[in-house]
């Protein structure tokens, strides 16, 4: 059965604390669509529409099958709204994709029998055969059902020459509500694949060990697709920017050579520290990098081997010294609460973040997600405090409530290293929002403090309405930073 019009839907996602979730992945999707010359349309209910309005865009368009992106994040939400859909348009064909199916896999389709197909990892090729009606059997990364039983068909080839696939220009996304281009950088996927081991990573589930690469001149065309329609600020969204220093090298050089002037580029998902050098990241900052953050994870070498991270501390120290003195804006990343981490342990993961002069230190709960090493530990050990079931859904990766303990860290004092961290994290936020609102004076610090809040932070940006009123304030107020 050929799908000759996908309605593409990006789900709400209420409680969260951003104005819109953005899915630069329904934007690959929605581009090989049009390239392979399907009709789609697109709703992204992150915005705030509601399923009456996703009634209306259906009853309009008449999509012939709905592509729905799932994130584990509220999935049980997702769930609902993919159940309502078939209740109500039973001879739709719901297909579902994202990070949730490539984890979870044929149990997505056991527990919510309203989806009819799921797509594994990489989603261009297998949503084209299914759309132009290839025989299910054939196409590989596909999830589907076959009489009372659900099938997989094994996981696709990675797509080597990520060049021949389209970059997304979300002609029919409403990107002007997501994403404003004088404050907020579009995202730009430069790359797929994660080769290393981190024990509480799931990634190497949606998008493979195996990494590959767009080349640098292929980068450019999208850079500069994005330039001549007013955008200056990007944010490459890799999990392994700089793996390869050369590809690097070589597209720092193309971008000085270009037209593409006073760009604002940041690597805000983060990169490896030995992945990176002081020349490099000299030639990054000339060529517009002015962000970067650095995968911390924990403050000794300790921990860092017990997490697999194959990076010594004295390695990431040097990268974040040198990025302070090259004057980038640097954020870190840390968890809180890993495996053989004690109360003395995390200490010095606030050491660090007191001894640079660093933007924001993110510190996490960290969660134990299925198909890694970490689960595998606890459930052996017995240690979980929630149901995966539960936090997976709730996804609380800023909440103080542990999700398990370990013999190092029971849980009244996870509890404890949890508020403290989350106080940590607040503090240097606090510190950065005042860099960037200087020029506002005594009022900049006080909006500061105001916007960092565990008030502000935990509760008025899980309200809809209040989160809508702060970032037009933001907005307003960051519009020249």
């Amino acid at each position: 059965m050929r799908h000759e019009r996908i309605l593409l839907v990006n789900p709400p996602y209420p409680g969260r604390r951003v104005k819109s979730v953005f899915c630069a992945g329904l934007g690959y999707i929605a581009e090989i669509l049009d390239h392979s010359g399907f009709d789609y349309d697109v709703l992204d209910m992150s915005l705030g529409y509601t399923y009456q309005d996703l009634k209306r865009k259906i009853n309009k368009f008449s999509p012939h099958s709905i592509g729905v992106s799932v994130m584990t994040y509220m999935y049980k939400n997702t769930y609902d709204l993919v159940k309502s859909i078939k209740e109500d348009y039973p001879d739709l064909d719901i297909i579902a994709g994202g990070p949730h199916i490539s984890l979870f896999r044929e149990k997505v389709l056991l527990d919510c029998p309203s989806i009819d197909y799921g797509v594994v990892m990489e989603g261009e090729r297998t949503i084209v055969n299914l759309c132009r009606g290839d025989s299910t059997d054939t196409i590989k990364g596909l999830i589907f059902r076959r009489g009372g039983s659900v099938v997989y068909n094994g996981d696709p080839l990675f797509i080597k020459a990520l060049d021949t696939i389209p970059f997304p220009r979300y002609k029919k996304f409403e990107l002007s509500r997501s994403i404003d281009k004088d404050i907020n950088a579009l995202p730009v996927v430069s790359s797929r694949g994660c080769p290393f081991d981190c024990i509480y990573c799931p990634v190497k589930c949606s998008i493979g060990k195996s990494f590959r690469t767009r080349s640098p001149g292929n980068i450019i065309e999208e850079l500069t697709y994005w330039y001549e329609r007013g955008f200056k600020r990007f944010s490459f969204a890799d999990d392994n920017f700089t793996l390869i220093k050369d590809r690097v090298y070589t597209l720092c050089d193309l971008i000085q050579k270009s037209n593409l002037k006073d760009l604002k580029l940041s690597c805000d998902n983060g990169i490896r520290a030995d992945k990176v050098n002081r020349d490099l990241l000299k030639i990054m900052k000339e060529a517009g990098f002015y962000r970067i953050a650095f995968g911390v994870e924990a403050g000794n070498n300790k921990v860092l081997k017990s997490l697999k991270k194959k990076e010594s501390i004295e390695t990431i120290k040097s990268r974040i010294q040198e990025s302070c003195d090259l004057g980038y804006d640097v954020d870190l990343f840390f968890l809180a609460g890993s495996p053989h981490e004690t109360w003395q342990d995390l200490q010095d993961s606030f050491k660090i973040v007191s001894d640079y002069p660093i933007g924001t230190a993110y510190f996490y709960n960290i969660i134990p997600f299925p198909h890694t090493e970490l689960f595998d530990w606890v459930e052996k050990n017995g240690r979980f405090l929630k149901s995966p079931e539960e936090y997976l859904n709730e996804y609380p990766i800023l909440d103080v409530d542990p999700l398990f303990e370990t013999p190092d860290m029971p849980y009244k004092e996870r509890k404890k290293a949890l508020k403290h961290a989350f106080k940590v994290m607040r503090k240097t936020m606090r510190r950065s929002w005042a860099k960037r609102l200087m020029r506002y004076g005594i009022f900049g610090e006080f909006l500061a403090y105001i916007y960092t809040s565990k008030f502000i932070q935990d509760t008025v940006l899980r309200n809809k309405v209040l989160r809508k009123v702060i970032y037009k304030t933001a907005n307003i107020c960051f519009s020249h930073s």
